[in-house]
């Protein structure tokens, strides 16, 4: 009887499970991709848990023309998606002369893979079939082959009709005669222990397409010849160039072509070249027309006559100092996030406005001077600069963040900072205690704080109705909340990332409405949540405990004790 069960079992769920292949052949896994033509692809082999076997194709692996199963004889005609992708110890694979296409991710990520050659029978390759292949040093497509060619013995497989470079290798040789370098052409994962190398790229080649040199770590120069016109974003994100010449035929530069480049050291762009230019001498590349500086390095000095810093200009590039010209009036999004060498900083007044996350993660940054003039700060403007320990905003100030978005915090995750100054004659924001107060809304915009947040005193006609979301994000140290009377409303997330916050002060007899997850404990690195209600003291007015009791969100709080 219970062999019987065991069977039905087993027929039912059979039809039921899926396999990453149809049949395997001495050591090959295929899938059958036409029953009427008879053609097969090679694919992957995989657990029990439908995860790839990394290590199922190992040393050199010879696919044949032919394979026969279970009575029929299939050609092979493609080598699928991920068919050998991240196999740990691959060398090599050659291909038959009836392969027709190798797909995405084909060969992906195989660390010791060292040799391909491709066969003259293949029509397509798709983007992504050869991304990520540390080793690999041998490239070559077969003579015979109508549409792809590696010319001169480049180590590279062009596109014949477009002459697009469609991947490359460590040993490759840009040829004279390529047009394009493909999108993610060169992409790879960093990685150490790779010997630096350099790169010419001839005149011939018109377009460099978005991540084509992306992650090439040990790519520590490269040569621009007079006729390259377009460089796409991302282009050369995170190599290791230390100067960069741009030529006079550039005719367009996303800005972020070279993002991550932080061994740069000097920009220049030729004379003559009537898009972009790297005025006295200051290291940079700037767009001519607007004045706009789009690419910084270590040795970038802002020269005057610059009007706007551009998004992410100087992204993880550690200067120093930086010293903000006159002719300076807008600082974009991101203009120096995660510039980390910058202790202090004065943005001069002739700056109108400050793009968001335009400071945020300058890890050594210990004080912001924004001078008179200045009319508008952006949310997250200097937020995550964990060393920030002074603030000074001014009278001219109009605007923080977008008043009709939900979150106008500056200061998330700066847990040191413990000083901020809004002059009493700005109309706009008002300043006391932990907190920057909207003057019109009443509304607590943006905190900060070490150890406690007092927000219980100031001027009563600026006592605040609500505290917005996010405004004391990512305090760490914060250990205690004070609340005056007249907070009415504590939106979502406005105490996120709290985790040493142990008691809650509230000076209102009618509990303030609590939005989802107003205090949290968390912080941002991990998915452990620290039951807050079980953590916290809430203090309340003497009279209203069993209005707290009741309220919805307090009322999970474990310990509500009235004031002595």
């Amino acid at each position: 009887m219970k062999k019987i069960l065991l069977c039905t079992l087993l027929a039912v769920l059979l039809p039921c499970c899926i396999f990453a292949h149809d049949f395997i052949v001495d050591g090959i896994c295929y899938n059958i991709t036409s029953e009427d033509e008879k053609t097969v692809e090679v694919t992957y082999n995989e657990d029990e848990e439908h995860a790839i076997k990394r290590k199922f194709y190992k040393d050199v692996v010879f696919v044949p023309e032919k394979v026969n199963y279970s009575g029929k004889e299939y050609t092979v005609t493609a080598i699928g998606e991920r068919a050998f992708t991240c196999h740990e110890e691959l060398l090599s694979v050659v291909m038959p002369n009836t392969l027709l296409v190798i797909k995405d991710c084909a060969f992906a990520s195989c660390p010791q893979l060292k040799s391909i050659t491709i066969p003259a029978s293949v029509m397509e390759i798709e983007p992504g079939a050869f991304q990520n292949l540390l080793s690999l040093t041998n490239l070559v497509v077969d003579e015979g082959n109508k549409v792809y060619d590696s010319r001169k013995g480049c180590n590279a497989i062009i596109k014949s009709k477009t002459a697009t470079l469609q991947f490359g290798c460590n040993s490759t040789i840009i040829p004279e005669g390529v047009e394009v370098i493909a999108r993610n052409a060169f992409w790879i994962v960093p990685e150490n222990g790779v010997e630096p190398f350099a790169l010419e790229i001839p005149g011939s080649v018109k377009v460099i397409r978005s991540s084509a040199f992306a992650g090439r770590k040990w790519l520590n120069a490269v040569v621009l010849h007079e006729g390259v016109e377009v460089i796409e974003g991302w282009a050369f994100d995170g190599t290791s160039i230390e100067s960069l010449v741009i030529p006079k035929s550039v005719k367009r530069i996303d800005p972020s072509a070279f993002r991550n480049n932080t061994k740069l050291t000097s920009i220049k762009v030729k004379r003559g070249n009537k898009v972009y230019d790297s005025r006295k001498g200051c290291n940079a590349i700037i767009e001519s027309t607007g004045d706009r500086l789009i690419q910084a390095c270590v040795g970038t000095v802002i020269p005057e006559g610059v009007k706007v810093i551009g998004n992410k200009a100087f992204n993880d590039i550690h200067v120093p100092a930086v010293e903000i010209p006159s002719s300076v009036v807008e600082i974009e999004n991101g203009a120096f996030i995660g510039s980390k060498a910058m202790k202090r900083i004065v943005i001069p007044g002739n700056v109108k406005s400050v793009g968001e996350y335009a400071f945020s993660s300058c890890f050594g940054l210990e004080e912001i001077i924004v001078e008179e003039g200045v009319e508008s700060i952006e949310t997250s403007a200097f937020s995550n600069c964990i060393n920030l320990r002074r603030v000074h905003l001014p009278v001219s100030l109009k605007k923080i963040g977008n008043p009709d978005e939900k979150y106008r915090f500056l200061f998330g995750d700066c847990h040191l900072l413990s000083e901020v100054v809004i002059p009493e004659e700005n109309p706009y924001f008002y300043c006391y205690g932990n907190a920057i107060i909207d003057k019109k809304t009443l509304t607590v915009i943006s905190g900060f704080a070490l150890d406690q947040c007092r927000i219980d005193h100031g001027l009563r006609r600026y006592m605040p109705k609500k505290i917005a979301s996010q405004a004391f994000a990512g305090f760490r140290l914060l250990t205690s909340v004070w609340l005056p009377e007249s907070v009415e409303e504590i939106e979502s997330y406005a105490f996120y990332a709290c985790p040493s916050l142990r008691l809650i002060h509230c000076s209102s007899k009618v509990p303030p409405v609590l939005g989802d997850k107003a205090f949290v404990l968390n912080n941002y690195e991990s998915d452990w949540n620290i039951p807050i209600e079980e953590c916290v003291t809430v203090v309340v007015p003497e009279g209203a405990l069993d209005a707290y009791r009741n309220a919805t969100g307090w009322k999970e709080f474990k310990r509500i004790i009235e004031e002595q």
